[in-house]
């Protein structure tokens, strides 16, 4: 039976070919914590499906949604499994999110890391529609060329650990799921460098998004 732990998702892992990304909206601190409680203890009980690698569960730091990243081998493992390790949210009583697969497109590191580096404690969270996959990869990689012309190669943002792009499994959206040593950290440099370039992309109007905290992660054994 697998059991939660506190170990980060490695969200670049090599046995992993498709991650299906839910947000649901919990409206308030007590019913995010409650929600989140119960989302853990239906993973620690349901059956694991065979191709199913990690679960990880976040909540967002202000309290108003929780955010599921589940990393499959491959997607027939995951379209033959269904929705068996899907909770059932309104029965935790809150609406169910839209669930998205996606492929894992690029990660973006700084040039120089700490040694080991510290653990993320913010993973900031957006979601951009776009009108197919090959749109996707042109809007990332213009971008990172756009950033990189701007801000340099080594991109030696305080606090930056990790930016991972990925691209929806269908080319309707783009999912960007960073990973901070501190929400302050992040919060400044999403004000200062990726509001303006979304808005030069003319992806303004999707904003920067939330952001989450770590909560729990379940692993195949």
């Amino acid at each position: 039976m697998p059991l939660a732990s506190d170990a980060r998702p490695v969200i670049d892992r090599p046995n992993v070919s498709i991650a299906v990304v839910e947000e649901v909206v919990t409206g308030d601190a007590r019913r995010q914590r409650s929600a989140a409680a119960a989302v853990v203890a239906h993973w620690e009980s349901a059956p694991w499906p065979a191709g199913l690698v990690s679960q990880s569960l976040f909540t967002s730091t202000d309290g108003d949604s929780l955010l599921t990243y589940a990393q499959w081998s491959s997607a027939e493992a995951l379209e033959e499994a269904g929705s068996a390790t899907r909770p059932d949210w309104r029965a935790l009583g809150v609406e169910p999110g839209a669930p998205t697969a996606y492929e894992l497109y690029r990660v973006v590191r700084p040039t120089v890391l700490p040694d080991p580096p510290p653990l993320p404690q913010c993973y900031p969270a957006a979601v951009f529609a776009m009108d197919s996959r090959d749109a996707a990869r042109k809007w990332v990689d213009g971008l990172l060329d756009n950033e990189e012309q701007n801000e340099g190669q080594d991109r030696a943002y305080p606090g930056a650990l990790a930016a991972n792009f990925h691209i929806a499994a269908d080319g309707t959206g783009i999912f960007l799921l960073s990973e901070w040593v501190s929400e302050a950290e992040a919060v400044a440099h999403i004000e200062e460098v990726i509001v303006p370039l979304l808005e030069y992309m003319g992806q303004g109007e999707a904003g920067a998004g939330a952001r989450y905290s770590f909560h729990a992660s379940v692993h195949a054994s």
